[in-house]
């Protein structure tokens, strides 16, 4: 058993899918696959309940899962303290985030990581998981940062600060004729927007359920860049991040009145005292973000 293994293993567990976890972990299916496999050999236990291409953990996998975090965590504790000895920053801090981050600069921020500090690496989970799953990655230890939407409620045991602001804005293709400010004739032309539960498109379903509205979601996509190509070619309208339309002359943003689709963007982390790696990067970020003056949050 080693530590490559048990990472392998993790990443399948916590993403509940081989395919997830390699795109996580940067390596094809097969040798995932592989890896897991020799795991539960060498352990004499299967660790998953397979199902077609559906997963779960066997008690085994249950038990080595608490463990595999244990022994992960202290071993990026080690490399962490060893790097101190000679004052370099160095080893991994996991972040997750959102799939657009707003007006704050995640490139800008990164690029500055890694001129400062080479030897560190910053390991970056985008996904469309909503804000509670970020938060709870965050709780668990699977994420030691979080990117995330300023959450409505109190989070227990997790420090939020505000980096930015997160906008969406209707984005229309320049052939739609649809007046400024009026979310119900938006409502009769066809939309483009994430899957079912996805955090955005829980967002744009509470906006048209509040106003007393239904609306065609016509297409689904997964990414904003897609979305945004559809819109251009005529095909619906979609609540698109500002920055990525802002100043474009192929589409229009539709100004709405009332009420808008913002949010503050915090990183999360966990109450109490962090790795030295994680310390470093989580003062990089918040500087990264002082320039956006969200508002402030509730949490400390």
């Amino acid at each position: 058993m080693d530590l490559q293994q048990l990472s392998y293993f993790v990443a399948v567990a916590e993403e509940g899918s081989f395919t997830r976890g390699a795109q996580r972990e940067h390596v094809v299916q097969s040798t995932m696959s592989a890896a897991v496999g020799r795991l539960e050999h060498e352990l004499a236990q299967p660790l998953f309940r397979r199902a077609g291409h559906r997963i779960a953990l066997t008690a085994a996998g249950d038990l080595l899962l608490e463990r595999a975090r244990t022994l992960l965590a202290s071993a990026r504790e080690v490399r962490d303290e060893l790097g101190a000895l000679d004052g370099t920053v160095q080893g991994s801090v996991t972040l997750g985030t959102v799939l657009s981050t707003g007006t704050f600069d995640l490139a800008a921020v990164l690029g500055a990581l890694r001129r400062e500090h080479p030897a560190l690496q910053v390991r970056v989970w985008f996904s469309a998981l909503d804000h509670d799953r970020h938060l709870e990655r965050v709780a668990d230890g699977t994420y030691d940062l979080a990117l995330v939407p300023e959450p409505d409620l109190p989070s227990p045991g997790i420090r939020l600060q505000p980096v930015g602001r997160l906008d969406l804005v209707l984005t229309a293709p320049l052939s739609a004729e649809l007046p400024a400010s009026s979310l119900s004739a938006a409502a009769t032309m066809p939309f483009i927007d994430f899957p079912v539960g996805w955090a955005n498109r829980i967002r744009t379903d509470r906006l048209f359920a509040a106003a007393g509205l239904e609306r065609d979601v016509a297409i689904e996509v997964v990414d904003v860049a897609t979305g945004l190509e559809l819109v251009r070619g005529g095909l619906g309208l979609a609540f698109l991040p500002r920055r990525l339309v802002e100043g474009r002359t192929d589409v229009r943003i539709v100004p709405l009145e009332h009420p808008t689709l913002s949010r503050v963007l915090v990183l999360a982390r966990p109450d109490g005292p962090q790795r030295p790696t994680v310390e470093t990067v989580y003062r990089a970020f918040a500087r990264g973000g002082a320039s956006t003056e969200p508002k402030k949050s509730g949490n400390p």
